[in-house]
């Protein structure tokens, strides 16, 4: 018999996850813009060739209260012209491995109404063992005036899942995306437990995609659920609505806030329950 090859990520396919094979010769390619998510004092040091700087870490929503998210509306489109954003572009991010804050960019992207956003499977690491171009100091692009149209659908709120909660909806899987200490130290009644980090390789790339999708499968998240997704600050979170989308999920929400909102709220319900 003979084996079938190995599931990936087509190179021609505008998906979420991209390689480095995909990315180098596409690199400066009029429609396809590399952003690096890391802090500023390691893109100074060296990046990908041609690559502009967001440190999307630096860029949270702590409530998710109507107000806040309307500020953070305004911060995200300031930040996505600052960049040089356009229409109808392939964003790739990337950070040292395939990590959170690059995940975090990817969900930028498609929270704006935009899309076209990717993760760079294996990250700077990755390029720079395929011996990518790299280069240093600042790279600054021409401001954009691009208009972003925020989706509520991607964007999970703490009175939504409080409702859902209260009607016990089983239409929708929680997953909390921390890791074990954080877990048991408390958590959103009826999530189910599945460390973001259990996506990696140990050398920072992806585990393969029927590894991941038999992952999901054995813990009972379906195709058919809307999956919500939390950690600390909704970065973890996003690194898993990346791998979901890949797999398949056709609805799937970041509840950006995450934890640290709904820990700090005393009237929001815990597990186990608070002291």
């Amino acid at each position: 018999m003979v084996a079938e090859p190995p599931e990936t990520f087509p190179p021609d396919d505008p998906n979420v996850i991209v390689d480095v094979a995909w990315l180098r010769p596409r690199l400066s390619t009029p429609g396809i813009r590399v952003v690096d998510a890391r802090p500023a004092e390691q893109y100074a040091a060296g990046h990908i060739s041609g690559a502009v700087n967001f440190d999307t870490y630096a860029f949270k929503l702590r409530a998710s209260s109507p107000a806040a998210i309307a500020e953070f509306n305004a911060r995200l489109e300031t930040n996505l012209r600052k960049i040089g954003v356009m229409p109808d572009e392939r964003v790739i991010f990337y950070e040292e491995i395939s990590g959170t804050s690059a995940a975090r960019g990817v969900w930028l992207m498609d929270y704006a109404g935009l899309g076209g956003g990717a993760l760079l499977d294996g990250g700077y690491v990755a390029w720079r063992a395929a011996a990518g171009a790299i280069e240093t100091g600042a790279v600054t692009p021409s401001p954009s005036q691009i208009t972003i149209t925020p989706q509520p659908e991607l964007l999970a709120t703490a009175d939504e899942i409080l409702a859902h909660l209260d009607a016990r909806n089983d239409k929708i899987a929680l997953i909390d995306t921390r890791n074990a200490a954080e877990h048991r130290i408390g958590t959103i009644p009826g999530s189910l437990h599945l460390d973001w980090i259990e996506h990696l390789r140990p050398d920072g790339t992806l585990r393969p995609l029927p590894e991941l999708r038999a992952l999901y499968q054995a813990a009972g998240v379906a195709l058919e659920q809307e999956v919500i997704t939390y950690c600390a600050t909704g970065y973890r979170a996003a690194h898993t609505y990346v791998l979901m989308r890949a797999l398949g999920y056709k609805r799937v929400r970041n509840y950006a806030p995450s934890w640290s909102e709904w820990g700090s709220r005393p009237e929001l319900p815990t597990s186990p329950q608070r002291a």
